[in-house]
């Protein structure tokens, strides 16, 4: 006949009690869409210094954006005069504000870096053909990623208005002067500067060699600096910002469908 132990009962009584009340303490979980998604560190071919002031033209075109606002584009500016009635209802544009494309930007800093004495990307001698190849790169780099990893979800129905009415719509009026960058002429300096900061999380992902990597962050690197430098001259402040028009929400579910939009 087997003897109970003394208090084995009760020990698995309060023992189950305790496991009880801790359940009962644990938070219920937050719904799906609300919990913060757990990445991994992304991998890094090259370390970047992103300026303070560059920094917070970021962090204030967020701002903006997420208040409803959007930038005003430099292709915007060029196509004034065709935009739709009630776009010119609500924004006047000047062509003395149109600020630097993409494409030009990126060519003003090349003539300086080649004009610097004391900037350098290997030799004196390869130089500007250096230059040249870096800066066709990060021409493509901006034309393919634009529409994947620079625009926050409220900019792209701004995008899929200029997409449907300057390159892929059924009436699409098409630049030839645009050539094969069309994205290059769209956007600006602000969109520039996205690239720029996620080009070493881009790169990583890319078969280019180590060399190519180190002149890549060199240039990258200066030209963030000069960024900054010129920055009243390349960005758009926040005052002409504008509340986002209620046709690129309309634009962005035609395309959707397969549809483009004709020209006003």
């Amino acid at each position: 006949m087997k003897r109970k132990i003394a208090g084995a009962t009760s020990h698995r009584t309060q023992k189950s009690q305790d496991i009880g009340a801790r359940r009962s303490a644990v938070k219920p979980l937050k719904p799906r869409e609300e919990r913060a998604p757990q990445l991994s560190p992304a991998t890094l071919a090259f370390e970047i210094n992103v300026p303070k002031g560059l920094k917070n033209i970021l962090t204030s075109s967020r701002t903006q954006i997420k208040q409803g606002n959007l930038l005003v584009l430099p292709k915007e500016y060029k196509e004034y005069g065709s935009l739709p009635k009630e776009y010119k209802d609500h924004t006047v544009l000047e062509e003395k504000q149109k600020p630097p494309n993409v494409e030009e930007v990126l060519a003003e800093f090349a003539k300086y870096y080649a004009n610097a004495k004391d900037r350098q990307l290997e030799s004196e001698e390869k130089k500007e053909a250096l230059i040249a190849v870096i800066t066709r790169g990060l021409l493509v780099y901006f034309e393919k990623t634009l529409g994947t990893n620079l625009l926050y979800v409220e900019e792209r129905g701004q995008y899929a208005f200029l997409d449907n009415r300057y390159r892929s719509g059924v009436s699409a009026s098409i630049d030839p002067t645009e050539d094969s960058n069309p994205c290059c002429h769209w956007y600006g300096a602000d969109h520039l500067l996205r690239l720029l900061v996620k080009l070493p999380e881009i790169i990583a992902q890319s078969s280019l060699d180590q060399y190519s990597i180190d002149l890549i962050a060199i240039y990258v690197g200066e030209l963030l600096e000069w960024m900054d430098l010129k920055k009243d001259d390349l960005f758009i402040p926040p005052s002409l910002y504008r509340e986002t028009p209620h046709w690129y929400q309309t634009d962005i579910r035609s395309r959707a469908q397969g549809g483009g939009q004709k020209p006003v």
